[in-house]
């Protein structure tokens, strides 16, 4: 839980600690406090272990009769003030008991309430009860939120009907939707309890209208307010629940209320993005295909403006420990492509994210994959000219160069992440993607090996030349008709080799042409490394000359590797 839970937790602590007190003669501190509650000039009981007053010498002892008389009149005199003080408490609960009367109804006319009937009162009882006594018990509390996380679904359903609630919209997306003071949203988030249960939280996540800070980004910054749920009750202050979460924001829209440093109204409710659809938007058809932690599959998806169109939908399927994680890679994903406008990368039309589970809703490419592509073409005996090839991978390289100049690292360039529609190669598949231009793991995962830079092999180290180096690879595979790169050789020898400026050797189909290119400005040390414009302006210049028959002519290929040096050297210069 963040640490703007504003939570029952304190609340039920505080009244524990409260019944926790001391009480009766076994207690400590009741024991150190009897000899001073003893008057000072009676006479200690023969017996007691407490020490005589030393003042009190047996001449000066009283006698039984005066003693019984002082009694007496200590007696009337303590009954007298118990009696005042109990005058005095009653008048003081009568005062409160008015002032909560007086202040209820100041509440209901402002709020547009009648007076309580029957039931209501039993309902005031029970909220004072949860709110100003704290008596709930702590297994109390645990079956409560046990009940409310079987009764969730049903929660859920009441959420949708709002226009202003955003399923599970992650952390990540808040700070680019709420912008001003006074804007709000709901949305759920889960918290993992163990690997098969998740615990759900109602979230009001808002910017102030008043709030601490060294500056104005630090007083704008968005805070997340859980939504208690306790007895059927909700409130984001103790002091003031709820019958129902549209009570609460009614009552927050013309009311103030106080979280983390800050205080807060909702003034501006944000509605659901141009990129947020339901669940209910989307049809799902087959299965395109599937993993072990998620599937792919056809359907189509209703947009804003009514039209419906074909989408790939693709979707996890988790457990609950993964859950989250699952959640915030996909939302990430989505999050770099949103707004990608080209015609080499993967359309992406939105996220539907009201329920679980989530679906990422991307343009579908009926070619299937670039590498399926050419291990099929084989297998079929057809054939891929080398004008061909050389377009595929020109394609690709144009998406992963409009990936590069909006400040993106895909991280992941393959042929199994290029998807063919009508032989237009499109980019895809971007959970590891960044933003640029330089990424670097902080911690070690698997990674595929064979298509990483010598720098990311050493370093574990990402930039747009380690993108450009992947690309190289993925040419190695559509020349070598979908074959995997040292292929039968371990990640371990091929990490070793790479390191050792032993790279990949392009198959015998390659013209002579690009083989010179990838070996002298592709497959090297990232400092000498072509930008991925550059290449792909030599790869499609290569491309026209293969279809006019001239990639091959006599001592072309010299001539072009003189050319190349040439232009690149220009180029590096900014000429």
């Amino acid at each position: 839980m963040g640490s703007n839970d504003i939570g029952s937790k304190e609340l039920f602590t505080q009244s524990l600690y409260a019944q926790s007190a001391p009480v009766g003669p076994k207690s400590k501190e009741n024991m150190s406090m009897a000899p001073k509650s003893l008057p000072a000039t009676s006479a200690p009981n023969a017996n007691s272990s407490f020490p005589r007053n030393p003042a009190l010498s047996p001449a000066t002892t009283p006698s039984r009769g005066s003693e019984i008389s002082k009694k007496t009149h200590d007696d009337n005199k303590r009954d007298g003030k118990e009696k005042e003080e109990k005058t005095m408490g009653d008048r003081g609960r009568e005062k409160e008991r008015q002032q909560e009367t007086t202040q209820q109804a100041t509440e209901n006319s402002i709020l547009g309430k009648t007076p309580e009937s029957g039931d209501k009162k039993k309902k005031k009882k029970r909220r004072t009860r949860i709110t100003s006594a704290g008596s709930c018990s702590v297994a109390e509390e645990k079956t409560s939120n046990a009940q409310e996380q079987e009764d969730f679904p049903t929660l859920e359903k009441k959420l949708r009907e709002f226009n202003f609630y955003h399923g599970f919209l992650p952390r990540e997306d808040l700070q680019s939707t709420l912008q001003n003071p006074g804007d709000y949203l709901l949305r759920v988030s889960e918290i993992v309890v163990d690997e098969t249960k998740v615990k759900r939280e109602v979230i009001l996540s808002l910017i102030p209208v008043l709030a601490e800070g060294k500056d104005e980004e630090e007083k704008k910054k968005v805070r997340n307010v859980v939504i208690k749920r306790v007895s059927n009750m909700f409130y984001c202050e103790q002091t003031r629940p709820f019958d129902s979460i549209t009570e609460l924001i009614t009552y927050y829209t013309k009311h103030t209320g106080a979280c983390t440093s800050a205080t807060f109204q909702l003034k501006n409710p944000i509605l659901l993005q141009p990129w947020e659809f339901q669940h209910s938007d989307v049809t799902v058809g087959k299965v395109l295909g599937e993993g072990a932690f998620g599937k792919v599959c056809s359907g189509t998806l209703k947009l804003k403006d009514g039209s419906v169109v074909e989408v790939a939908i693709k979707m996890t399927k988790v457990s609950a420990f993964l859950s989250k994680l699952k959640i915030r890679e996909m939302m990430n994903e989505a999050r770099f492509i949103r707004n990608f406008n080209h015609k080499n990368v993967v359309r992406l039309y939105g996220v539907a994210h009201d329920e679980q589970p989530l679906y990422i809703l991307l343009e579908l490419v009926k070619g299937g994959s670039l590498q399926d592509h050419m291990k099929k073409a084989k297998a079929n005996g057809t054939t891929v000219t080398i004008a061909e090839r050389i377009k595929f991978c020109v394609g690709a390289g144009r998406g992963i160069d409009y990936l590069h100049q909006n400040h993106f690292i895909h991280r992941d360039i393959a042929a199994r992440n290029c998807l063919l529609h009508e032989d237009v190669v499109k980019i895809t598949d971007f959970g590891l993607s960044r933003t640029g231009p330089c990424y670097k793991l902080r911690t070690t995962c698997k990674l595929p090996v064979k298509w990483l830079a010598p720098e990311t092999l050493s370093t574990l180290t990402f930039t747009y030349a380690t993108d450009v180096y992947s690309w190289g690879v993925t040419c190695y595979e559509v020349f070598a008709d979908g074959a995997e790169p040292f292929e039968s050789i371990s990640n371990a020898v091929v990490k070793a080799d790479v390191l050792s400026s032993k790279f990949l050797q392009m198959p015998s189909n390659t013209p002579e042409a690009i083989k010179k290119y990838l070996n002298h400005f592709i497959f090297v040390e990232a400092a000498r490394r072509a930008s991925m414009s550059m290449a792909v302006g030599e790869f499609d210049r290569m491309a026209v000359m293969s279809e006019n028959g001239t990639l091959e002519g006599g001592g072309a290929k010299q001539k072009l590797l003189k050319v190349f040096k040439k232009r690149h050297e220009k180029q590096s210069k900014g000429e």
